[in-house]
């Protein structure tokens, strides 16, 4: 069975992970002495913001010359409705708006298996739906967007993996967050943890099979590591993708990005 122990060698190659913390740069050097501070780079990048992600993917190409990984964690699910200064309701703004802005490089994104009930109109910016809602629209936007990247790498004759990843149940702070504090400790039984929840992430961006089999895996959703799931018809709905990247295009010109 595939886990962490499975990933190849890495040296050399530059990765851009969203959704992580700061303070998680100390847990990572104490754990693993072999990696140095100067290998381990925290770009101050608020999802929320678009002119804050295109000053840190800025950044990063001052940095670097090249990027072999980005992973686009998308995992917020805002419990109360909230609107970023730009007019867009929070979950759609980081789960689903943000991811417009990665470089063209090995990409996936996490998306969770709520995507049935979501909807990707004009209106699902700035929704008043139920967390639930909001987030599983979010999530069906992740499917598509994947689906409609990987036709544009395609069509660009652009030899780039861009895959979806759907973990489970993982009992992270943020997921954990929607539930009730009594639910908590019953559901941590049953939901995996962190690190392992991980797994499905990392398969996709290190895994040797991804590259070797790319008509298995192109724009597709895995749900464990080398477990391609069809997802739900919408998600798989070439002219919804197509149209929602138009609407996010539009959507980011009016606010000048």
């Amino acid at each position: 069975m595939w886990n962490d122990t499975s990933i190849p060698d890495l040296n050399g190659r530059v990765a851009l992970v969203t959704g992580g913390k700061c303070v998680a740069i100390d847990s990572i050097l104490s754990e693993n002495h072999s990696i140095t501070g100067d290998r381990l780079v925290w770009p101050p990048l608020d999802l929320s913001k678009p002119s804050k992600i295109v000053e840190a993917v800025q950044l990063l190409s001052s940095r670097e010359k090249r990027l072999d990984i980005l992973i686009n964690n998308a995992g917020v699910a805002a419990d109360h409705f909230t609107m970023t200064v730009e007019g867009f309701e929070s979950t759609i703004a980081v789960n689903s708006i943000a991811e417009k802005f990665g470089p063209k490089h090995n990409n996936f994104s996490t998306a969770k298996d709520l995507s049935d009930p979501g909807t990707t109109d004009r209106d699902d910016y700035t929704s008043r739906k139920t967390v639930f809602s909001r987030c599983g629209a979010s999530k069906l936007a992740n499917l598509l967007f994947t689906r409609e990247l990987q036709r544009r790498l395609d069509e660009e004759g652009v030899k780039i993996i861009a895959l979806a990843v759907d973990p489970g149940p993982v009992a992270t702070d943020g997921g954990m967050g929607v539930f009730p504090g009594f639910l908590k400790p019953v559901l941590k039984l049953v939901m995996k943890s962190p690190e392992k929840g991980a797994f499905t992430q990392l398969y996709c961006a290190t895994a040797k099979e991804v590259a070797e089999e790319p008509e298995k895996y192109r724009g597709k959703l895995l749900t464990a590591p080398g477990k391609v799931n069809m997802g739900s018809d919408r998600s798989r709905n070439s002219e919804l993708a197509q149209s929602l990247w138009i609407i996010t295009e539009e959507a980011l010109r009016i606010i000048g990005i």
